[in-house]
């Protein structure tokens, strides 16, 4: 059954790939992230949220969009830090409801329920522990933001 599912998401970011070549989605991924990370993220939710075949196909959009979002904002980092924090968020909330228009089982709402909550709870405490050390609100931002957008599992340095 795990071969079949495997060969069954190969065979689907195959085809999505086809299709990208042929979409006005780009068919390169962000020039800061490889083939193999975008797949790899993808096969990572695939597996957290049991996704099928054409669920995964639109997983892997949704990583590649954002992929290339972050690409698009490297540059905003060193010269505008408000502004890229600003991006950066509004970023992580489309992604978050990229994905969570992809999921159409209950099991998969709760998994992602579960893990927006989980987020939560971390960016809510991150954001305590900082301002009880009286660091600036921007360094309480930037670590907050680094919490990752894939769940309370990964966390990402910005």
């Amino acid at each position: 059954m795990l071969k079949l599912r495997f060969y069954t998401l190969f065979l689907c970011l195959f085809v999505g790939q086809w299709l990208l070549g042929q979409s006005g989605v780009p068919a390169t991924p962000a020039a800061n992230s490889s083939d193999a990370e975008i797949r790899k993220n993808t096969e990572a939710l695939v597996s957290k949220y049991s996704l099928n075949a054409d669920q995964a196909k639109q997983m892997y959009h949704v990583q590649v969009r954002k992929n290339s979002q972050i690409a698009k904002l490297a540059d905003l980092q060193s010269s505008d830090l408000a502004l890229y924090q600003s991006k950066y968020s509004s970023l992580q909330k489309g992604t978050w409801a990229g994905i969570r228009r992809i999921l159409n089982t209950k099991a998969q709402v709760d998994i992602y329920q579960k893990t927006q909550n989980e987020v939560q709870a971390l960016r809510k405490a991150k954001r305590k522990e900082l301002a009880n050390q009286k660091t600036s609100k921007e360094a309480i931002e930037a670590a907050v933001l680094a919490i990752s957008d894939a769940g309370p599992e990964a966390i990402r340095p910005l």
